[in-house]
């Protein structure tokens, strides 16, 4: 990943989860008042959910067209070049970036290492918990990998029974609901996104619901010792350093927030069904929100080199002769009506063999029925001919071809528009084929859809009107194919030797794969 990637990921992250932060802090109090804390908590599943979102790839647009030359048809694949990385100094902001990394980096882990050396010596209880020397942000819940929760010196002397069974409770619900794994990923996102001033903030906000989350689970379990578990909670000696990676009492805890929660009723189950799909309504809602802002990345796909197939076809004495231009290792076809009236169709791709020879592969049908799946090796601008029959013996197909290569001059231009041609030979009359196409611009709406439209070609081959022929439902992906459309150059239709205007019907497809750019029927 060159240090360019590396900061587009880091902006295009620190962006889709200040959004998701904002728009959560925005719902916390609302919904904590009237789903409960549990639904305020869990809303924060849509920050990660908008990180990872614009992490996958972005909606790709890649066009592919099918040229029609007389009876023939073949596929190309046109190319735009792909989005540039922002220039600017890349390595030096890189460095920034990643100095300010590893000073938060410092920060917290001193903080941690502050916190726990507060402490003094911790020793393991009889009953699996551990003792400290210290009192104040205990009872906390610490450690990644292997959780304990550790208890302030004097524990039995400083609560009664029942408060020591609350206040245990509070911080084993901590370690089953992966809270400390949680915290990690808060710190982790903090050293990433060190410079974003809104994720102090928000962190905050989160690990002030995560608390009031536990204590709604607390009271859920024991509803009739609220007052006990208020008590335990003034008889806690707050912290002020802070432990990054754990879940303790500190002194920026709202504890009079946390007082004033135990008065409310616990959820019932149809609030807690109805947090869980908010919950998901609002993450999901704003991960795809996320993925579909992304800008549409236009790739440049890998196709083989650039070949001209000249094809002469003889069907039961109807001849043709065309020509098509086809990349290796995409499929080109055509279609003929033999002197006897059987509709003959074939298709095939050219590879690349061993010694420099040509691997040709394709399928001829006759009337619907496959009579043959030929193979032929040969070689560049050497002559070469497939000739088969129907099972009843009563049409033959005789296709003799050349193949020589095009010059990569022929393959794009130097701002990565694809050239796209179908160079019709000596045909009695021939219909326009393409000469350059630009692929639409995918709409910010990232609607799909098919536009089928009519294309006017003077004799000198410009674009000289497009209309709508066959809405695809959407006005703005009608606008795109029409706005490409008016740029495309067309080689023209030809008679006797000499250019004619003709009309052209293009069908243009929008998904969020590709769009494709198909001519299947032309008039002229």
């Amino acid at each position: 990943m060159s240090s360019t990637e590396l900061l587009y990921g880091v902006l295009m992250t620190a962006l889709a989860s200040s959004a998701a932060m904002t728009m959560v802090m925005l719902l916390r109090r609302p919904v904590r008042h009237w789903l409960g804390a549990s639904a305020a908590y869990l809303l924060w599943l849509a920050v990660p959910v908008a990180i990872a979102a614009v992490l996958l790839p972005a909606p790709r647009v890649v066009a592919t067209a099918m040229h029609a030359a007389g009876t023939a048809s073949g596929t190309v694949t046109a190319f735009v070049a792909p989005m540039k990385a922002l220039p600017i100094w890349p390595l030096l902001l890189a460095g920034i970036w990643a100095c300010g990394v590893l000073l938060t980096a410092v920060g917290l882990i001193r903080q941690q290492r502050r916190f726990v050396r507060g402490l003094g010596r911790v020793e393991r209880r009889a009953d699996g918990f551990w003792q400290a020397q210290a009192v104040l942000g205990l009872p906390a819940a610490m450690h990644l990998w292997r959780p304990r929760i550790v208890l302030p010196a004097g524990f039995e002397q400083r609560y009664t029974v029942q408060e020591q069974q609350l206040v245990l409770l509070h911080e084993q619900l901590h370690v089953r609901r992966g809270d400390i794994v949680v915290n990690a990923l808060l710190a982790v996102m903090q050293c990433i996104h060190w410079f974003n001033p809104l994720l102090p903030f928000a962190l905050r906000r989160c690990r002030d619901d995560q608390e009031l989350s536990c204590d709604e689970r607390v009271v859920a379990r024991v509803g009739g010792e609220r007052r006990s578990y208020g008590s335990a909670m003034l008889k806690t000696g707050l912290a002020s350093s802070p432990l990054p990676v754990g879940c303790h009492w500190q002194s920026p805890h709202p504890l009079k927030e946390r007082i004033a929660m135990l008065k409310r009723p616990v959820p019932g189950v149809k609030q807690w069904v109805t947090m869980v799909m908010l919950s998901l309504g609002v993450s999901s809602g704003l991960g795809y929100a996320a993925w579909a802002a992304q800008p549409t990345r236009q790739e440049i796909a890998s196709v083989g080199a650039l070949h001209a197939v000249a094809l002469e076809v003889d069907a039961d004495g109807e001849r043709q002769q065309f020509q098509i231009r086809e990349h290796a290792g995409k499929p080109f076809a055509f279609a003929l009506q033999s002197g006897k009236g059987v509709s003959w169709n074939a298709e095939f791709t050219l590879e690349a063999a061993d010694a420099g020879q040509l691997r040709l592969s394709g399928e001829l049908k006759a009337d619907g029925v496959v009579v043959s799946r030929p193979v032929l090796l040969i070689a560049a601008d050497a002559p070469a001919g497939v000739k088969v029959s129907t099972a009843d013996g009563r049409s033959v197909l005789d296709v003799a071809l050349r193949v020589s290569r095009v010059a990569s001059a022929n393959q794009g231009t130097a701002a990565g528009k694809g050239r796209i041609s179908v160079e019709p030979q000596s045909t009695p009359a021939s219909i326009p084929s393409f000469a350059t196409m630009s692929p639409p611009r995918y709409p910010p709406s990232m609607h799909t859809g098919e536009v089928w439209l009519k294309i006017d070609v003077a004799a000198d081959g410009a674009v000289t009107g497009v209309v709508v022929d066959s809405s695809s439902g959407h006005a703005d992906l009608d606008a795109a194919a029409v706005e490409a459309a008016r740029g495309w150059t067309l080689n023209p239709g030809s008679k006797d030797g000499e250019a004619v205007a003709g009309q052209v019907r293009v069908p243009v497809r929008f998904d969020m794969d590709k769009t494709e750019t198909e001519t299947s029927e032309v008039t002229s």
